[in-house]
């Protein structure tokens, strides 16, 4: 009986004070992106430019155009006494320029994330892992990049 009446009050709460959540998709935006452009990587700058066509709404008053710059970088960190690599270090990095439309003003923000990892015997493997590691920096430099959207569109 307690671990429902728990529940209930922890929902109670959050209803109670407005929460929404941050990555909700169907939220009401009040700024719109017009053209998007990547240079750079062109794998990554893909999956960024799908994920900010969401962002396409020209019915706002607030139009900004996207550029973005997107590097990777793979560099050694360690090397065992043969030469051969021991661990990596994965960097990935996109320069977002916004540009309003309406007055120029221009919003630049830079996304750096970095993850370092061992190296395997079987290069096949080392391959696959490293894919993984770049979704994952990937999904997480977009989760930041929705929060600077959130924070641009609470500025306006």
């Amino acid at each position: 009986m307690f671990k429902y009446l728990k529940y209930f009050l922890i929902f109670l709460f959050l209803y109670g004070c407005g929460y929404t959540p941050i990555y909700k998709v169907n939220q009401k935006i009040n700024f719109g992106l017009d053209i998007i452009v990547f240079s750079g990587d062109k794998k990554i700058g893909r999956k960024i430019e799908k994920n900010l066509k969401k962002f396409k709404n020209n019915e706002t008053k607030n139009i900004f155009d996207a550029n973005f710059v997107v590097s990777k970088t793979r560099e050694v960190v360690t090397k065992d006494k043969k030469g051969d690599p021991s661990s990596f270090k994965l960097i990935i990095e996109v320069k977002l320029n916004l540009i309003n439309k309406t007055n120029k003003k221009t919003l630049e923000k830079n996304f750096i994330r970095e993850s370092t990892f061992d190296s395997m015997d079987n290069k096949f493997e080392l391959n696959q892992y490293t894919n993984n590691i770049e979704k994952n920096i990937i999904f997480n430099i977009l989760e930041d990049i929705n929060i600077f959207f959130n924070i641009v569109e609470n500025d306006l």
